[in-house]
């Protein structure tokens, strides 16, 4: 777990526009998405980890037991989300609506890959540990 704690930058990504149209993202909110760098922060608060999530027009951040719903407020939809760590990548499940999205975080070469899948569209977004968050 304590490899994916830290600040991470988005460095590449690739077909998250097709992602966020297949979730139901109106068009505006799909350019915003894609446009925006952000910079993930995630770090260990007693029981609980911390995600924050920071861009130059919002911010957002979700605090969580591994293992344990909760409602999660990354975008902009009401969701529930669970986190579990798997064979040392964390894996999310989004829930609404009766729909579901997973997205996988890993870390390879240094790198925290973050994997998200909807139905059969799949994002990949690359992030790059930073010193500190801006």
């Amino acid at each position: 777990m304590e490899a994916f704690f830290g600040n991470w930058k988005l460095v590449s990504s690739e077909n998250f526009e097709e992602y966020m149209r297949a979730k139901g993202f109106v068009e505006e909110e799909v350019e915003v998405g894609n446009i925006v760098t952000p910079v993930t922060s995630i770090y260990q608060d007693g029981e609980k980890v911390v995600i924050k999530l920071k861009t130059s027009i919002s911010s957002s951040e979700n605090s969580f037991v591994l293992g344990e719903e909760f409602d999660d407020n990354m975008i902009s939809k009401p969701t529930r989300s669970v986190v579990n760590l798997e064979g040392g990548k964390l894996v999310q499940t989004w829930k609404w609506d009766d729909k579901t999205s997973i997205l996988t975080r890993e870390i390879q070469d240094g790198k925290m890959i973050l994997t998200l899948s909807y139905d059969d569209t799949v994002a990949v977004r690359t992030y790059e540990k930073i010193s500190e968050a801006d």
